[in-house]
């Protein structure tokens, strides 16, 4: 039986047809598409923040460990496991157990030269100033596989950092910050293009001060992270990011934890905190603050397609990331997915 697949193929956008889910007689029909199809086929994702899951963590996990998890992602194409701010010799050794995998793009790093401000979930007595510690830590910093940092564009000296990391084609995104609006807006000067998990850990907005929040939204040299796991951010605050950003420029991840897919109830030691898990959220014990996502970016697909149409979806957790790091070979992974957002199949052409 034919069934009709709208979405993005490896025609473009467009309809297809195929039977019964199989990818061998996927055919492409038009140009036309189907605002609420039945089915939806995308590229596979790609997560360009993701500390762990399925009980992993990037920073303390073995290669085995790490293609375990890079096996199990589902739908995933790509993705950048990520750091959490931690002693110089920590994050030298998850680096160090990063394995070669096509799955794997390289690492994000996100910290330790961010604001005491905002820490999140990151570990206070870690974060560091640039300015005094960039001597030991250049060898992490002028790592071939570093693709994406996150860091506090108002502290003293990293102006100098940020031009020489974009320079070199790294991805360079204020997160974890209290920059002000101007200091946010000469960081981006500098060569910031990207804001981490936007809204949240940052400088706000304010009428009067717009803050880290203003100038993501309003510069539009910057990708904006978004974590839309019903947690993280309101509808109302993704709607308004998706209508200042415009769909090429929001970035959908997963800031996912070790936490994913472990049984809600379930306590567990992160990064030094004492956390709890619950139904896709993992918090801190000690305040309930948000500790990350413990939800995969196809969770995050289905929630923006439900919300916002699948046309976004497929642009910020799939063609949008892809861009920003410049990837312009063919996609090796297509995701069919039901009209509600459901992963349904993965067809991966290499195998």
């Amino acid at each position: 039986m034919k069934e009709e697949v709208c979405g993005y193929g490896p025609q473009g956008w467009g309809t297809y047809e195929m039977e019964r889910k199989d990818w061998s007689t996927l055919k492409f029909i038009c140009e036309r598409q189907t605002p609420k199809a039945e089915h939806v086929i995308s590229p596979g994702l790609v997560d360009l923040h993701i500390h762990g899951a399925f009980g992993i963590d990037f920073m303390t996990a073995s290669q085995q460990e790490m293609i375990e998890l890079a096996e199990s992602l589902p739908g995933y194409e790509l993705f950048l496991p990520t750091t959490v701010t931690a002693p110089l010799e920590e994050v030298e050794r998850a680096i160090s157990n990063l394995p070669q995998h096509r799955k794997i793009g390289g690492f994000h790093l996100e910290g330790p030269f961010i604001s005491p401000k905002h820490p999140g979930a990151q570990p206070p007595e870690a974060i560091i100033n640039y300015a005094e510690h960039a001597e030991e830590w250049q060898g992490v910093l002028i790592d071939p596989r570093l693709k994406l940092i996150t860091l506090a564009p108002e502290q003293d000296e990293i102006q100098m950092l940020i031009r020489e990391l974009n320079g070199r084609g790294v991805i360079v995104s204020m997160g974890h910050t209290d920059a002000d609006y101007n200091e946010a807006i000469t960081g981006i000067g500098m060569g910031v293009t990207h804001a981490t998990h936007t809204f949240n850990a940052m400088r706000g907005f304010h009428h009067r001060e717009a803050g880290t929040v203003g100038a993501t939204l309003l510069d539009d040299r910057v990708y904006a992270e978004l974590i839309f796991d019903d947690k993280h951010v309101s509808q109302a605050a993704a709607q308004l990011l998706f209508r200042m950003k415009g769909p090429d420029r929001v970035i959908a991840v997963s800031d996912s934890t070790l936490a994913s897919g472990l049984k809600s109830g379930t306590e567990i030691t992160m990064w030094g905190h004492e956390c709890i898990v619950g139904e896709d959220e993992v918090r801190l014990k000690s305040n309930g603050a948000l500790a990350g996502s413990a939800v995969t970016l196809d969770k995050i697909f289905k929630n923006i397609a439900t919300t916002f149409g699948y046309e976004l979806a497929i642009r910020s957790c799939c063609l949008n990331p892809r861009n920003e790091l410049g990837i312009s070979s063919e996609p090796t992974i297509w995701n069919l997915w039901d009209g509600n957002g459901v992963h349904l199949s993965t067809f991966d052409t290499q195998n």
